[in-house]
């Protein structure tokens, strides 16, 4: 069984469980609405909030929804021992990293799809200017946040304080990555002055850093 075919299976299994369970996503989207319910209450569903402090609720929403919801994901499979089986696949270990990765940017695309309308909905934003450019940022988003969290999710699997260790570990890290994701979204929403390419370059640096990293430093870390 070559690295491709444990890879894909890998991705299915997590897909098959999560269409089961459906844990994840319901998890996320009921924290991410009830985030927005009171934002909007306590804004009184302001349509006319700065375009800078509207792209930070949404990715503040997106961050704390996304993270609780990552930190458990693959919970049940370490309680019940599928993590031992997994290890002895004869590949590489840093395929399980890269497979939990994209099945968690996943679930987090399809969730992130209901939070954007809901963002808009409830906080009765206007539309922005670039969708294109919102698009390919929440695109962007997503695999930074899954990628440094899927990390972290690992480097504390150990621990008995994980549910602590990986949010609070998780926000110091991706402060730069939230701060360009802003700033791009803010864009999106007002094309106004020069191109953020600056920021552009941070979030491409930390999803290369990210998918680089774990295919040096996995496999150490797991006989840790």
């Amino acid at each position: 069984m070559n690295a491709c075919k444990v890879f894909l299976w890998m991705v299915w299994k997590d897909i098959r469980i999560e269409f089961r369970a459906r844990q994840f996503v319901i998890s996320t989207l009921a924290f991410g609405v009830l985030l927005l319910v009171v934002m909007g209450i306590a804004l009184n569903a302001a349509s006319r909030l700065p375009t800078d402090w509207s792209a930070g609720l949404l990715w503040m929403m997106l961050f704390f929804a996304t993270s609780i919801s990552m930190n458990r994901h693959d919970l049940k499979e370490r309680e019940l021992g599928g993590w031992l089986g997994m290890l002895l696949a004869p590949v590489d270990r840093s395929v399980i990293f890269y497979a939990k990765w994209v099945s968690t940017c996943l679930f987090v695309l399809v969730s992130q799809v209901t939070l954007v309308l809901a963002y808009f909905v409830i906080l009765n934003q206007p539309m922005p200017q670039l969708p294109g450019v919102l698009a390919w940022v929440l695109v962007g988003g997503a695999v930074g946040l899954t990628g440094i969290g899927s990390f972290l999710a690992t480097l504390a699997a150990q621990s008995s304080m994980r549910d602590m260790l990986v949010p609070m570990l998780l926000f110091p890290l991706t402060i730069p990555l939230l701060i360009a994701l802003i700033r791009l979204t803010v864009f999106a929403f007002e094309p106004l002055g020069a191109h953020p390419q600056i920021w552009v370059e941070v979030l491409i640096g930390y999803i290369a850093a990210f998918a680089l990293l774990p295919w040096l430093l996995y496999e150490p870390l797991m006989e840790v």
